[in-house]
């Protein structure tokens, strides 16, 4: 699995992308940076877009996505993937006709430029020829995470989360995990803050590892606040017996 990162950060500055990720060609996890980094041509590979929750930094590009897809004519419908409540939330507050067209019923309702496709947390689907089991994670908003298998790997993707359960028990469960993508977006001395916000401390991050028991896949970390990169940098470096990599805008991992 080539996974390419077209965004990674929890705030946005030049040159700091917020969170995107392509899997191989087609397949989009998050849309928060995409067609300011794809050209038009790859733009127009893509088939799905998973999306972990609603919030702006994750959403923000399925808007300008949609919109130069249909100024190219493109026939075959983008499909946007998650649960009932986060699409109701995209389709409510984006792509409403107010914020932007809405693109579920352009150029008709029979055959729209986008389809929205529902699925639940515990149930295992396979699409776009993964098998994806979606799983409720513990942020300020309904968010969720996903494990994808493909030919006997397995990845994690964590979207926005504070500390949780259920995402554990799964990954333990997982057969053949290499990875996992999670957040650890602020430092320890701001715990209160992440507390209330769902975000992780790397206090917290440890912690979390921790249920993984005697798993111990590659960690790759993201969604960092700009302002405090380099003390989670330092924070992150003194958690023990895991193997954690900070992953950049740009980078290509394969699974």
């Amino acid at each position: 699995m080539k996974i390419r990162v077209l965004g990674c950060h929890g705030s946005q500055l030049p040159n700091y992308n917020t969170t995107s990720f392509l899997l191989g060609q087609n397949v989009l996890l998050d849309a928060g940076t995409v067609t300011t980094v794809l050209s038009l041509r790859e733009q127009l590979k893509i088939d799905y877009v998973f999306i972990t929750h609603a919030h702006l930094d994750h959403v923000r590009d399925i808007t300008f996505l949609a919109d130069n897809m249909f100024f190219q004519r493109r026939k075959k419908p983008l499909v946007i993937v998650s649960t009932k409540g986060i699409l109701d939330s995209i389709h409510r507050h984006l792509f409403n006709n107010v914020i932007w067209p809405d693109f579920s019923k352009i150029p008709s309702a029979k055959e729209p430029l986008i389809k929205f496709l529902i699925i639940k947390p515990g149930k295992k689907q396979t699409i776009a020829d993964l098998q994806i089991t979606t799983i409720d994670l513990n942020h300020v908003v309904e968010t969720v995470g996903y494990a994808i298998e493909f030919k006997g790997k397995a990845v994690m993707f964590l979207g926005d989360t504070g500390p949780t359960r259920e995402v554990w028990q799964i990954a333990q469960k997982t057969k053949g995990l290499r990875a996992i993508f999670i957040e650890t977006s602020l430092p320890d001395s701001m715990k209160d803050v992440a507390d209330v916000t769902g975000h992780l401390t790397p206090f917290s991050l440890q912690g979390e590892l921790k249920k993984l028991k005697g798993k111990k896949p590659d960690i790759y970390l993201y969604h960092m606040k700009l302002s405090y990169q380099e003390v989670i940098r330092k924070e992150v470096a003194a958690i023990k017996d895991r193997k954690i990599h900070i992953i950049e805008d740009g980078q290509i991992i394969r699974i």
